[in-house]
């Protein structure tokens, strides 16, 4: 295949009077001059962006489609339909639905194969200290067995497991995490700075949507201006932070603070989207049963009939247009809080950035920022009408 035309980011320089050719599942280069070989496919992006794909680490379900319910492949679909190529599809309930749509979710896609941008499980129950949006019912202590019991499920396919670092038994998890493979992510915590910094220690490595399930922090001393866990992950070099940018969830301020302490490199924006997500506004199941949630414009996805809200209604799209108009960055920095960023957080390392030898997970925008082309490990997956 081979890309012409397009404003090409090349690492992190957008290039023009270049071509990117795909050779196989991989980018084999990005040059001038490059021309059509017999039987290449040629993918016009005349006036548009071409960029590495979005990777979302944090989001539930889109549209009609909760991987938890079973609709893995469909979900798989419409995340292609937003450009992410590499996503998490989180699972947000009890020990044992959790073993049962792992198990599930593995037949379904045939061990991710037919899913391809699907790249395993995020696990953000059950250990946790407070549930947010979640069912307390559902939380259960730290324990070996049920690690066990989950991770073996999964056959390797976990990716982000999410933990309160003040549970019991929380450190022993982390460094047993670690040692698998799997990111930790601090979350739904009441945490001190000290257990924050021994989890870091540790290996703790992300916070889950940043601010959002975090306590504010108490003044002690009168007349004296308290220091929260928030102010120490800004400058926790250690900690990549995620941020839903729907400004909803996160305050504009707090969004452009973090990104100034932190830079691009150790942010990732997420959706943390849920079953209604990219819908029109509109009353939607949510991620339990006989519970809905509204989807409005402009206060994200809502839950009735306690106003609460539960996920975003964000698409990781959105997300990306947000980065450069409503926070005012360039395209090449959205694409890293999008792309790059997810993928250092988990060890991707052929992913995130568009260079020969990279895989060719790739996105061509419109100067609108429209979606016009999909293209996972080298093949065509969306092409708008």
């Amino acid at each position: 295949m081979l890309i012409t035309n397009g404003r090409v980011l090349h690492v992190n320089r957008l290039e023009t009077g270049v071509a990117l050719r795909v050779r196989g599942t991989q980018i084999e280069s990005i040059a001038s001059g490059l021309t059509p070989e017999p039987g290449e496919a040629i993918v016009d992006a005349e006036g548009a962006y071409v960029l590495p794909g979005l990777i979302d680490l944090h989001t539930h379900g889109l549209r009609d489609a909760l991987p938890q319910d079973g609709a893995w492949e469909q979900y798989a679909r419409y995340q292609l339909e937003q450009g992410v190529t590499a996503c998490l599809p989180t699972l947000f309930a009890g020990v044992e639905e959790t073993i049962a749509s792992i198990r599930a979710g593995l037949v379904a896609t045939d061990h991710f194969q037919r899913t391809p941008n699907l790249l395993g499980f995020r696990l953000e129950f059950p250990y946790l200290a407070k549930p947010g949006a979640g069912l307390a019912s559902l939380l259960t202590p730290v324990s070996p067995a049920t690690t066990q019991r989950l991770y073996e499920a999964a056959e390797g396919f976990i990716k982000v497991w999410d933990i309160s670092p003040e549970l019991e038994g929380a450190i022993p998890f982390i460094r047993w995490a670690r040692e698998a493979g799997i990111v930790t992510s601090l979350a739904h915590s009441s945490a001190s700075i000290d257990q924050v910094r021994r989890a870091v220690d540790n290996g703790l490595s992300l916070v889950t949507h940043f601010y959002d399930t975090f306590d504010l922090a108490t003044q002690s001393d009168p007349g004296v201006y308290p220091a929260g866990l928030t102010d120490y992950i800004q400058i926790e070099d250690r900690l990549t932070v995620e941020i839903i940018p729907d400004g909803v969830h996160v305050h504009p301020f707090l969004v452009e603070k973090t990104l100034r302490c932190k830079g691009v490199d150790r942010v990732a924006f997420v959706t943390d989207s849920v079953k209604g997500a990219g819908n029109p506004p509109g009353v939607y199941s949510g991620l339990y049963p006989g519970v809905q949630i509204e989807i409005t414009a402009d206060r994200g996805a809502r839950r009735l009939p306690d106003n609460a809200l539960s996920g975003s209604a964000l698409t990781h799209l959105n997300a990306f247009r947000n980065a450069v108009n409503k926070f005012g960055k360039s395209i090449a920095e959205a694409s890293a809080l999008c792309s790059r960023s997810p993928a250092q957080v988990l060890g991707l390392r052929r992913k995130g950035y568009l260079a020969p030898g990279m895989d060719a997970d790739i996105i061509v925008l419109d100067q609108a920022l429209n979606l016009r082309v999909t293209i996972v490990g080298g093949q065509l997956a969306f092409q708008a009408n």
